[in-house]
């Protein structure tokens, strides 16, 4: 993907908020906060799926597995940060829990790096960020985005497909074409590995990595969607990251889980500020972003509002085709 200074597509905004001398105290990379926060999400997830496990065959199943399922989802989070090359100074240790990550969370790590690379350079401009909601979105559209269809759809595509080199065109403007070998042979080995399980799951007749794993994967996917829906929804769209994007108020328990990707608003200034200093950046710039949430709740209620009447800004914004 090439670009240009003079691309008025590209994101902009950060230098009205915070200097490059004032950025530089947030930007200070660390092994440590990462590897208590993957640790501690690790721990999460074993003890949620210990219950899982504990209480099969019961009533007990249904908020165990609830449970499991949305620590997965969190995943999203250190696989996210991975992909920018922040949570970890040491860059042996960024690569290896993000293929850990993302394994579990079932994405292709340098596909979704560059997927992702390409949201934030073209953050909320219709045609060139693929995160993108729908023109005109209706209550139905915001019910198939949140049920995770559409990222189920994508996702079951690059792992079937992409092992074979067959990359759709409408993706190949965001990866480098020297880099589809990389990807097909990454997704040759991520599907390898899933057939490895599929095959010793029938061979030893456990239904353990269904219920530990699969299945918790798609029952969680929605709270992600639902989440990741307050980050640019009724947002402006264009490349201003004043008001393109969303920073929301939560629990301290979604900081942890979410890594700080609720201060999203700060993310989007510099993605290269490590998860861990976010909170602090914000204290610094939230009086000049776009209005923070006061919880996903609220945020959600303003979103579903809009579009129920249709003056929101996905239909303010339609293009003329």
């Amino acid at each position: 993907m090439t670009t240009t200074s003079t691309d008025s597509t590209l994101a902009f905004g950060r230098d009205q908020v915070i200097s490059k001398k004032e950025l530089k105290q947030y930007m200070k990379r660390s092994d440590l906060p990462g590897i208590i926060n993957f640790v501690g999400h690790m721990g999460a997830m074993a003890i949620t799926g210990f219950l899982v496990y504990q209480t099969l065959g019961t009533w007990w199943v249904i908020p165990t597995i609830v449970m499991h399922a949305a620590v997965l989802a969190f995943l999203f989070a250190p696989c996210h940060e991975c992909s920018h090359g922040t949570p970890f100074r040491s860059r042996w240790l960024n690569e290896t829990v993000y293929w850990i990550v993302c394994l579990i969370y079932m994405v292709p790590p340098t596909f979704f790096r560059y997927y992702h690379a390409t949201h934030h350079t073209y953050t909320q401009i219709r045609g060139k960020d693929p995160d993108m909601l729908p023109e005109k979105m209706t209550v139905v559209d915001y019910v198939v985005y949140v049920s995770a269809f559409a990222f189920w759809k994508r996702g079951l595509t690059w792992m079937l497909k992409h092992p074979f080199g067959n990359i759709a065109e409408k993706q190949k403007y965001f990866i480098p074409t020297s880099e589809v070998p990389r990807a097909t042979r990454e997704a040759r080995i991520i599907l390898a590995i899933y057939v490895t399980v599929f095959i010793a799951s029938i061979y030893y007749q456990s239904l353990l990595a269904l219920w530990l794993w699969v299945l918790p994967r798609f029952l969680g996917e929605p709270m992600m969607r639902w989440i990741r829906l307050s980050e640019h929804g009724e947002c402006e769209e264009g490349p201003n990251l004043l008001t393109n994007t969303r920073t929301t108020k939560t629990s301290r328990i979604v900081y942890f889980l979410f890594w700080n990707m609720p201060y999203h608003a700060e993310h989007h200034l510099c993605p290269m500020v490590p998860f861990h200093a976010l909170g602090k950046m914000h204290e610094s710039v939230k009086d000049k972003l776009h209005p923070v949430g006061e919880s996903y709740p609220k945020v959600h209620g303003e979103i579903l509002t809009k579009i129920s009447n249709k003056d929101g800004v996905t239909w303010a914004n339609v293009s003329n085709s």
